[in-house]
């Protein structure tokens, strides 16, 4: 098929016509690889991606969400039923485990000022499941700022699927590769996919949050 034998309307826009099914039907296939199975490798927009410019260098996290209750300790999505906050576990420190700090985030995470006042929700409250809440732990406690971006700076916690070249380690890094993403993102970058192995489940933190506050 060549350019002339296309139907051109205002605008230089092509109009197929049948005999050009053919063309568009390989171009769909390509598109969609219907018969691959490769792992597909998401956008930046279906992953949720934020640049360290968004977040103004801060690591994602409850604590830097428009969403959040920060009087009631609550979120406005996932409803009342759930206490949202920071906790330090083991409550005291002993010989052979030291005290972490975890930090909550969900993948919703919208980056802006909290909300001091009476607490508000939604009509329907989200699965914190769905939203992916989690809680992340901190290098240390008692930081200024906690939670996920890409390469774990500005006291933030890094990501699995951020690598970087050589012995340089992830928070001395500016830039690095996102294996989900496959391509370079910013070190104080974040988004949904983020992943680490060593945080806590929400239903952990609930329970933990319940041991501290004295309640089963």
């Amino acid at each position: 098929m060549s350019r002339s034998d296309l139907k051109i309307i205002e605008g230089g826009f092509p109009v197929y016509g049948p005999e050009q099914l053919r063309k568009v039907n390989a171009m769909r296939m390509a598109f969609s690889a219907p018969t691959s199975l490769s792992p597909v490798v998401n956008t930046k927009g279906e992953a949720l991606f934020t640049t360290s410019e968004e977040m103004n260098d801060e690591p994602a996290s409850c604590y830097n969400c428009q969403f959040y209750n920060e009087t009631a300790e609550t979120c406005s999505l996932i409803g009342p039923r759930k206490i949202i906050k920071k906790l330090i576990w083991p409550k005291e420190a002993t010989a052979d485990a030291k005290q972490i700090e975890y930090w909550p985030c969900c993948s919703m995470q919208f980056y802006g000022k909290t909300n001091k006042g009476e607490a508000f929700y939604r009509v329907f409250a989200s699965d914190p499941d769905y939203m992916g809440l989690i809680w992340i732990n901190a290098p240390k406690p008692g930081q200024k700022y906690g939670g996920a971006n890409c390469g774990g700076i500005n006291g933030g916690d890094d990501c699995d699927h951020y690598q970087t070249e050589g012995k340089e380690e992830k928070w001395e890094s500016a830039t690095g590769f996102c294996r989900a993403l496959q391509t370079e993102v910013a070190a104080g970058d974040v988004c949904c996919q983020w992943r680490d192995d060593d945080t806590l489940q929400w239903q952990d933190a609930q329970r933990l949050l319940g041991e501290i506050n004295g309640r089963p």
